[in-house]
């Protein structure tokens, strides 16, 4: 048979019904056949348009389908009528690019499989914040940016949902973060940057500062040594020339 909408175009030409009867049923084949080409050759896998409803007569799911089972681009809907998913299916799952909707009102664009976020994609929460980067199994894994709606920014590494490795969390009044951190806490080296200008650069520990390190006031006055804690511990203060003020030790001023 042939294949193409050839038969459509010389449709109004044909005076003899079974000719024009043809030429539909070629283009209507056209339109809902996908072929896969790891199969056989000659070998068809048809999409067809596919609804399913759920008990109360509200659809449940209305796309592309192979048997009844949604493949391709389809729509899923929760019970009371609302956008589920829409986006690409695969076997009965959604792969591919899709987007899905919380009942809350959140949302995610991007990458999915088995109905889980992966690989690249945005996610908008329901108050404004807003989440563009990579995920693995349905959790935030990798490179992102984690915008909040007041301003506050982290760009940087994650793992398991949490913010775990390198990166720079930033306020809108000019504070900034930047270095390592373990689940989602200042942890190991990092250089704080505060309101006035003061610097701390060192070592952390569950967010507060915990070993060696430098603090410098906006002043120019500098706090060199150890911390325990949050504590200055063994610590050398310098003036701005670069004389000694006077030390702590053990936590207590000499």
């Amino acid at each position: 048979k042939q294949s193409g909408f050839i038969p459509f175009k010389f449709a109004n030409v044909y005076k003899h019904r079974e000719l024009l009867q043809e030429a539909r049923r070629i283009a209507f084949d056209i339109i809902e056949t996908d072929y896969n080409f790891d199969k056989p050759k000659n070998e068809v896998i048809k999409k067809t348009y596919f609804k399913k409803y759920y008990d109360n007569g509200n659809i449940l799911y209305e796309g592309l389908a192979i048997g009844g089972v949604p493949n391709g681009y389809g729509k899923e809907y929760y019970s009371n009528g609302t956008l589920k998913y829409e986006g690409e299916w695969n076997d009965g799952a959604g792969e591919g690019s899709g987007r899905i909707t919380w009942t809350n009102g959140n949302k995610y664009e991007g990458e999915v499989k088995d109905g889980d976020m992966v690989g690249q994609g945005i996610f908008y929460w329901f108050d404004g914040d807003k989440y563009t980067g990579e995920y693995k199994e349905g959790k935030r894994q990798g490179q992102g940016t984690y915008t909040h709606l007041d301003g506050r920014k982290y760009e940087g590494q994650w793992k398991d949902g949490k913010i775990n490795g390198q990166g720079t969390y930033t306020y809108p009044d000019g504070r900034k973060y930047e270095g390592h951190w373990k689940d989602a806490k200042l942890y190991g080296q990092g250089v704080y940057i505060g309101f006035y200008g003061e610097k701390y650069e060192g070592k952390w520990k569950h967010g507060i500062y915990h070993g060696k390190g430098i603090y410098t006031f906006s002043d120019g006055i500098k706090w060199i040594g150890e911390w325990r804690e949050d504590k200055p511990w063994n610590i050398t203060e310098y003036s701005k020339d670069g004389k000694i003020n006077g030390k702590m030790v053990n936590g207590l001023q000499q």
